[in-house]
């Protein structure tokens, strides 16, 4: 259970970090 909450976990911060770099990418393509 311990693996399985640490690996969701790193999960979920590589897609809040995939999406933060999204949105940089169009704000610089924006400007």
């Amino acid at each position: 259970m311990s693996i399985f909450l640490s690996y969701f976990l790193f999960l979920f911060l590589f897609m809040s970090l995939a999406v933060a770099l999204f949105f940089s990418l169009q704000a610089i393509k924006l400007i």
